[in-house]
């Protein structure tokens, strides 16, 4: 398992990779409430396509907010989104 940030992680099986979001059980009527779960966003055939993945999910995340923002902002984030990935590498 790799721990991209706080939310993301990507894992692994003999045939593919997947992106998955930590979350937690929200339902207060759930005997589960409060309970950390994952929730695969996507399976990839490379690592490489899972970070990529991983740069959609967090844009549709950005644009999905109800604040309203540019096109120069939101391009700005996926900047950041992609320098945070190549910071990483670089540092193995």
């Amino acid at each position: 398992m790799i721990k991209i940030d706080n939310e993301y992680i990507i894992n692994a099986d003999d045939n593919s990779y997947k992106l998955e979001i930590k979350g937690q059980i929200k339902d207060e009527n759930s005997k589960n409430y409060g309970k950390e779960v994952t929730t695969t966003y996507g399976y990839y055939s490379t690592l490489e396509s899972a970070l990529i993945g991983y740069i959609k999910a967090k844009t549709r995340k950005y644009i999905s907010k109800e604040t309203e923002n540019t096109l120069d902002e939101l391009l700005t984030e996926i900047k950041e989104y992609k320098q945070e990935i190549q910071d990483k590498i670089k540092n193995i």
